[in-house]
């Protein structure tokens, strides 16, 4: 049996030290934005914070206003990518962000092709994981296991098809703005949302969207209904590791999470990663993510 590469893209939230140990590859996205001084940039969607901007720069500039655009993995990525490894004796297994939030995966998907002909006896085999940041990966981390496990390719992606829907998200921001320039509320909706201090609190829906499931007035509140909802979805909490990604929060409101989190729910572990630039970019400085195997999610938002 080949050993396959396991590939994902700048949305899995994989820390460089994660993917070292894991023996992860990415596909990398781009960000863009026009500073105040009318300068334009543009950077790789870098997991590996420092390439271009640091974490802190780009989320502190999101809290001041600045609009990000944010663009899919390229086709020329791709190549790059898919071809270092098929061109090693490798099949990959690409378990890409959300096809509710990126047209990513559709572009690989089309691609498959090109690659089986290119490289003949080779497998690319794409999961579409309905979910992003730690959600997406944490399917990344299960592909490993089970690839270490003796598990061929093709069994690997048809466990974790039919598994994805049980992988929670539950999310929320510290405030609405960066929502409002990413066009994803209205300015009235944002503005009067701030004002009363409104928390959305966001899961993974049955269609890969990020969905605003509810409402909690006040950051203490959302982080503590976090707690409550993982509480009530986890599923053997003890044999499993939580996830928080986290878009430079505020140190208390890392430690009010955990904390709670430690005593009401009794995971395996509990393990915080940096946001990435891609959501990141559209939910601002402030948003929080807890991930963890639990039921089966069956919501699908409006």
């Amino acid at each position: 049996m080949s050993k396959f590469a396991i590939i994902g893209d700048s949305t899995c939230d994989l820390t460089p030290e994660l993917r070292k140990e894991h023996d992860i590859d990415y596909a990398r996205m781009r960000v863009s934005w026009t500073s105040k001084d009318k300068k334009e940039h543009e950077v790789w969607a870098s997991l590996d914070w420092g390439e271009g901007i640091t974490h802190k720069e780009y989320f502190d500039m999101l809290a001041g206003g600045t609009r990000v655009f944010t663009s899919q993995v390229s086709e020329q990525e791709y190549d790059e990518v898919f071809g270092r490894h098929l061109k090693a004796g490798e099949d990959v297994l690409y378990i890409s962000c959300s096809s509710a939030l990126s047209a990513s995966v559709q572009l690989a998907t089309r691609l498959v092709s090109k690659y089986e002909k290119q490289y003949p006896g080779r497998k690319v085999v794409i999961v579409d994981p309905l979910n992003s940041c730690m959600g997406q990966g944490m399917m990344l981390l299960k592909a490993d296991e089970m690839r270490k496990e003796g598990k061929s390719i093709i069994e690997t992606a048809a466990w974790l098809e039919a598994h994805k829907l049980e992988y929670n998200q539950i999310a929320t921001v510290e405030n609405l703005t960066t929502l409002k320039n990413a066009g994803r509320v209205k300015a009235s909706k944002a503005f009067f949302g701030n004002l009363f201090g409104v928390k959305p609190m966001l899961i993974s829906d049955a269609k890969g969207n990020n969905y605003a499931i509810e409402k909690q007035k006040g950051r203490r509140n959302a982080l503590l209904r976090i707690v409550e909802m993982a509480k009530e979805l986890a599923v053997e909490p003890t044999k499993n590791v939580c996830w928080i990604s986290e878009a430079e929060c505020k140190p208390e409101d890392i430690d009010l999470l955990v904390s709670n989190l430690k005593s009401a729910v009794k995971f395996k572990e509990i393990n915080v990663v940096p946001m990435g630039p891609i959501i990141g970019g559209t939910t601002g400085k402030g948003t929080i993510g807890v991930y963890f195997f639990g039921k089966k999610v069956e919501v699908v938002g409006e």
